[in-house]
């Protein structure tokens, strides 16, 4: 059994790695100091003041064989076999007992270093104290009246004998029911865990330099773990909802559905990158696994590569040979490029103007450190397509740069699931050619059927080609993917919409407002259902709602004004015609907003005017998007 798996110990055992200057007689016993620790052996306690320090055995067993051998490398093996000998346990083991004793250590200092992919060693400056016994008074006593009380304890043997046979096996049985109802009601099992949630990391110094690095860390994680097939790995919406906040494993495993949650920090310090792992299995928040590293960022990429391996390991997930090599893929070989793309997701993950424009200036540095980096050159694609179905720019510059990107991209690395999302929405949105659009967004999932997007960009497809049913039943598998993601639950009240099942649609965007109460197109979705459901007083308080919170928000300032002109204001909705008119100048303000206002009012030729606008500069998505759009519909037919 290789150390990647396994050991199959051997029967040497934890008092048998022992330098000779500390073996003991039976008068001296030898304590341990280091730091404000005392360590004694004989009474299997660790001491910090007068306070006793809890350890469970085993994680006193390892403290003392590392402490014995203090400042030599001890290799996993050789830990293994001496702390379980005659056993067959997991290097999973060994790392949990690492973690406890550095939770109860503390990290500063450092007392337990890591050599990669090695072992441990332990770092602490330590002293031995002899400590003096009193003589074994009793025990001579005792030896003393020995021959006497075994006499009488002869004749009384055999009824004792039995009777101690019966007691035991009954306090055995007792035990074994219990152990078995434990076992049961519990749920917990040897069997593989499945699925897992990884948590944002903690980024403890609060500094802009590292969080892009926590961010980065734990959504590369994902994407590790999601090309594996026997994982479902939670995306990075719904587990990027919890950051900050205080919830226990339990409770995220049950709205997440996962059977494990992966937390972490990481603190840089000067030319030290430190990261803290732990995994904690969700149906009981025991601990899996954890581990410390403290590496230079220039480790970075086999830091992340022990993580993910370890963390199946804790999982029971067998891995492939070819999995394993998905798990070390990088996509690049240099640090600097590999900050900088993270740098670009960080603020793309933003979702604004300024974050998808500084994450183009971020992608290009990657791409300046690594030309060859496809990873980057999507990232690329991605801010320039946002840009363009955000509205911020005109649709012909941003898919235009987008789809340039994306195939630049595919010629890199064509298994790249990520690409063929980009180029399937530059295809669907604006080149409107639907079939090429359907092709790379079912490639996409073929790469990665795990692909939250991929699942909303054929979805996406579906919906522009009339097929509305389908493109439902396509999203909700996305949102089984990223429960808790407002993109897509966003991209499930609009087809909703569409499809004209106005009530699902306004429970839809009531979910939305849960998870984020500011979140503008979901009042605007709900104030255009209640309009189509005649229901007046309640689209405008939505539209207001909407107004209030982000007065020249695109969407707010059209549902107003459309909602004006429904209800026969037609002098309010000219005001926020005359308002969008006036923000076309400053930026780029697509004629779709103006259509729908149009539309409102009767005004058809108008209407017509502005989609004819919008369809030139293809900022209208599709022209399927008129049949379905209910603020349009009636000008449309």
């Amino acid at each position: 059994m290789s150390q990647e798996t396994g050991y199959r110990s051997s029967s040497k055992g934890v008092n048998d790695i022992v330098s000779p200057a500390q073996s003991t007689n039976q008068e001296t016993r030898i304590l341990y100091e280091f730091g404000p620790y005392l360590l004694d052996p004989s009474e299997r306690k660790l001491c910090r003041g007068d306070e006793i320090v809890a350890l469970p055995p085993k994680a006193f067993d390892t403290l003392l064989l590392m402490v014995r051998n203090s400042g030599r490398l001890m290799e996993k093996g050789e830990l293994i076999e001496t702390l379980w000998p005659d056993s067959f346990v997991e290097e999973g083991s060994l790392s949990n007992n690492v973690f406890l004793l550095r939770k109860v250590l503390g990290e500063d200092p450092q007392y337990i270093e890591t050599v990669p992919k090695r072992g441990y060693r332990f770092v602490g400056a330590v002293r031995c104290l002899p400590d003096r016994i009193p003589g074994h008074r009793e025990e001579a006593e005792f030896q003393t009246a020995r021959p006497a009380a075994v006499a009488v304890a002869a004749k009384a043997l055999p009824i004792l004998w039995i009777r101690a046979v019966g007691i035991a096996s009954l306090v055995l049985l007792t035990l074994l029911t219990a152990a078995v109802w434990y076992y049961q009601s519990s749920g917990w099992s040897h069997e593989a865990i499945h699925s897992v949630a990884v948590l944002p990391f903690e980024n403890p110094s609060g500094d802009l330099n590292t969080e892009y690095l926590s961010d980065g860390i734990a959504e590369s994680l994902i994407n590790s773990l999601s090309q594996l097939p026997s994982i479902r790995v939670m995306s990075r919406d719904s587990a990027f909802h919890y950051r900050g906040k205080e919830t226990d494993a339990r409770t995220l495993g049950q709205v997440l559905r996962v059977g494990a949650v992966l937390k972490g920090r990481v603190v840089k310090q000067g030319d030290t990158l430190t990261i803290s792992a732990e995994l904690i299995d969700a149906h009981d928040n025991s601990h899996l696994w954890g581990q410390q590293y403290s590496r230079k960022p220039s480790d970075i990429f086999a830091m992340q590569e022990e993580i993910a391996k370890e963390i199946t390991t804790a999982m029971r997930v067998r891995l492939t040979g070819e999995e394993e090599e998905r798990l070390g893929k990088t996509n690049t070989a240099s640090p600097e490029a590999y900050e900088n793309y993270l740098k670009g997701r960080y603020w793309w993950n933003k979702q604004t103007e300024e974050g998808f424009r500084k994450g183009i200036e971020f992608f290009e540095r990657a791409i300046a450190n690594d030309p060859g980096y496809a990873l980057a050159t999507v990232g690329l694609a991605d801010c320039y397509i946002s840009l363009a179905s955000f509205g911020l720019v005109s649709a012909n510059e941003g898919y235009s740069k987008g789809r340039q990107w994306a195939e630049e991209a595919l010629k890199l690395d064509d298994t790249l699931a990520e690409a063929h999302v980009s180029l399937a929405s530059v295809k669907t949105d604006y080149e409107w050619d639907w079939v090429a659009g359907e092709k790379e967004a079912r490639r996409a999932i073929e790469l990665n059927p795990r692909d939250a997007q991929a699942r909303v960009a054929y979805a996406e497809v579906l919906w522009t080609t009339g097929r509305l049913d389908e493109s439902i039943q396509e999203t909700k598998q996305a949102l089984e993917l990223d429960p808790l993601s407002i993109n897509y639950n966003d991209a499930l009240e609009f087809e909703f919409l569409l499809a004209r099942r106005y009530d699902e649609a306004i429970e839809q965007a009531a979910k939305i407002l849960e998870l984020d109460p500011n979140y503008i197109s979901a009042y605007y979705v709900r104030g255009v259902a209640y309009v189509k459901k005649s229901m007046y007083k309640e689209a405008m308080a939505e539209f207001e709602k909407a107004a209030s919170i982000s007065p020249d928000h695109l969407f707010a300032l059209t549902g107003l004004g459309y909602g004006y002109a429904v209800t026969g204001k037609r002098a309010d909705a000219e005001k926020v015609l005359a308002r969008l008119n006036e923000l076309s100048k400053q930026e780029f303000v697509s004629p779709v907003w103006m259509a729908k206002i149009y539309s409102g009012l009767g005004e058809k030729d108008k209407a017509f005017e502005s989609l004819e606008r919008a369809y030139e500069d293809r900022s209208i998505v599709s022209v399927a998007y008129i049949k379905d759009e209910p603020d349009v519909r009636s000008t449309a037919i």
